[in-house]
């Protein structure tokens, strides 16, 4: 099952960076190039210039984005922009943010987790593109590091993690505090005693891990360790290959916020909006609202009372629509391979019963994102209907926590997008960099520009 240790890490100097929230950035998956151009303005120490170094025109195989990324935190470490804790530590991890008018506290852990254990589980409910993951292995080739967290579940309904950690960080002043573009107030705590840590380990070892946010980074790391033990290298204690930084939150924490990703379609050669809900109707009830409040709420109200809804805007179409499935022993019809669950996820049915099955837009078309636009808020999407070629918006509802380790518990992968866990997590609070021995076996890396 899981098992965690503590470890020295790597955090930015503030003598030398001074405000945190200049060199700090969210997820590298969340960074468009404007907001990549925005970090690299605000500080020269910003880990952007590790985890999303621009590229440039004259770009070779030995001086490119990687490798300039793996110079980068050398020099840092060299300069003290980045400097090593003078002992091993968990380190608790909470954020304090507001969704909707309501304020809430999520605490977890940040800990290496043991990703060579035989007995280790970690659990999926996500797919995975193959680009990213190349993208994050040549990076990690280059950096030996890990410069951001993976975002991880686990059961504790009595929360004794959290009870056991409170004594220490009550009083307590965060190691580190920063708040975010979108006000998320982030705090970073150390906990270096070994009875504690050790109570920790001992407890989460009858616990098995669900990823929530991070599916690409893990599999990366699986995959560098794979690689690593090809070479014949060994690793120098818990601080390499053998192990991830990850930030531990428990399933029963209040403060866990999902929010939905909406669909928003473009480019559908011969697309009609009334043809389209009259093709709709034969499986689905559609209720007709003339207000996006009316609509909210009731969205709103069947997620409460856990019924699979999907909200609807179209061009040519005055108002807005739900759409509730009239059967849903329809989904059963449709897919033969999965679990019930999953069928009755309302991105499943979005996915399968009007994406695919109505509109020709396949599992294949939804990976290349060739007719589509993930976008999160429910205005967003509906506002972009008219805008770039944008014919229509799928409005859904938050996948529930505990759906994501029930799909996750039975080995199945949601579609993408199928959850989006607010806040993010920061990438440069705390880092870890490998230690590596590589004596017996091939010491360089061939690059890959």
């Amino acid at each position: 099952m899981a098992k965690i240790a503590s470890f020295r890490g790597y955090r930015f100097n503030p003598s030398t960076v001074g405000d945190l929230a200049k060199v700090v950035t969210q997820p590298y998956d969340k960074i468009d190039d404007a907001l990549r151009d925005d970090y690299m303005q605000r500080s020269d120490h910003n880990i952007i210039r590790i985890t999303k170094n621009p590229p440039r025109p004259d770009d070779t195989f030995a001086d490119n984005v990687y490798t300039r990324a793996g110079q980068v935190w050398e020099q840092w470490i060299e300069e003290r922009v980045l400097i090593r804790e003078g002992g091993p530590a968990l380190y608790p991890y909470h954020q304090e943010f507001t969704v909707e008018g309501q304020t809430y506290v999520r605490k977890g852990l940040i800990a290496l987790v043991d990703i060579d254990d035989e007995k280790s589980a970690v659990r999926a409910h996500e797919q995975t593109l193959s680009g990213p993951k190349a993208d994050r292995l040549k990076l990690m080739r280059a950096t030996e590091a890990n410069d951001d967290l993976i975002f991880m579940l686990y059961d504790d309904p009595q929360r004794q993690i959290l009870e056991w950690l409170e004594p220490e960080t009550a009083w307590a002043s965060p190691v580190a505090q920063v708040t975010d573009d979108f006000g998320a107030v982030h705090k970073l705590y150390r906990v270096t005693r070994p009875s504690l840590i050790a109570d920790i380990n001992d407890f989460l070892a009858g616990k098995e891990l669900f990823i929530a946010d991070g599916h690409h980074r893990y599999e990366t790391a699986m995959n560098y360790l794979k690689e690593a033990k090809s070479r014949n290298w060994k690793p120098m204690g818990a601080e390499s290959f053998d192990h991830r930084i990850m930030a531990l939150f428990n399933l029963h924490d209040p403060g866990l916020v999902v929010l939905p990703t909406h669909r928003a379609l473009h480019s559908l050669a011969g697309y009609d909006g009334g043809s389209f809900m009259t093709k709709a109707a034969t499986q689905f009830a559609i209720s007709e609202y003339s207000s996006r409040e009316a609509l909210y709420a009731a969205m709103d109200e069947a997620a409460a009372g856990g019924r699979v809804v999907i909200g609807f805007g179209s061009e040519g179409l005055a108002g807005y629509r739900l759409l509730t499935l009239k059967d849903p022993a329809t989904m059963d019809a449709l897919v033969a391979d999965h679990s019930t669950a999953w069928k009755r996820l309302d991105v499943t049915v979005l996915h399968v019963a009007l994406l695919e099955k109505l509109l020709g837009i396949d599992a294949a078309a939804l990976a290349a994102e060739s007719n589509i636009h993930y976008i999160r808020g429910r205005d967003e999407a509906l506002d972009a209907i008219g805008q770039h070629g944008i014919q229509c918006a799928f409005l859904l509802n938050p996948t529930r926590v505990e759906q994501v380790g029930e799909i996750a518990s039975a080995g199945e992968r949601m579609p993408q997008k199928s959850t989006d866990f607010y806040p993010k997590l920061l990438t440069g609070l705390v880092m870890m960099k490998m230690t590596i021995d590589k004596s017996a076996g091939l010491a360089v890396w061939e690059a890959e520009g």
